[in-house]
């Protein structure tokens, strides 16, 4: 059985995914690598991310957010996480890759000039200025790490495109069913 896992920009639909497709988990990082101030803990994650001085790291973290990847990639899972320098360097240890056979590795990134629209994206479901300043800074850098990587397929998402579209175009996934309504 081919294991896949999918390492997506921030903002191009890896929660709609996995509302929307059969065996797809969005399987974030942030509650493996911080703990949450209690004041913060009831928030969706979308209000938590950039309350840096609200958490603290977790010293488990990247191993305790490996094991579970690694256990629901085994359990045939399309296993969906940012695409986010820590993470890559997570999943590109060579203790996480052994353990696993037959997997495949996919990042989908935007276009280097396209920064804006995913600002956009960021406001339109509630993340922090805070959080919006960081991606802005690192946006650059990540592009680069992305254009660098050669043990993956890489895929580029343009303008107006979201996750769901690169990958149906990529046959990694299959058209969401539709259902049509019959009027009696």
């Amino acid at each position: 059985m081919e294991k896949i896992l999918i390492m997506a920009y921030m903002g191009t639909g890896k929660t709609y995914l996995e509302k929307n497709y059969e065996n797809i988990v969005d399987f974030d990082f942030q509650d493996y690598k911080y703990i949450y101030d209690e004041s913060i803990r009831h928030l969706p994650l979308e209000k938590r991310k950039g309350s840096v001085n609200l958490r603290k790291e977790n010293l488990l973290y990247p191993d305790n957010f490996l094991s579970e990847a690694i256990d629901l990639l085994k359990k045939g899972k399309i296993v969906v996480s940012p695409f986010i320098e820590h993470v890559f360097l997570a999943y590109n240890k060579a203790e996480f890759l052994e353990s696993l056979d037959n997997v495949k590795i996919i990042i989908v990134c935007p276009e280097r000039n396209n920064f804006s629209e995913y600002v956009e994206r960021f406001k339109s479901r509630g993340n922090s200025e805070e959080f919006i300043k960081r991606r802005e800074r690192e946006f650059s850098s990540l592009v680069d790490l992305f254009e660098e990587c050669e043990n993956a397929l890489k895929i580029i998402i343009k303008k107006g495109q979201y996750l769901s579209d690169v990958l149906e175009e990529n046959n990694i996934i299959k058209k969401k069913k539709e259902y049509i309504k019959f009027k009696k």
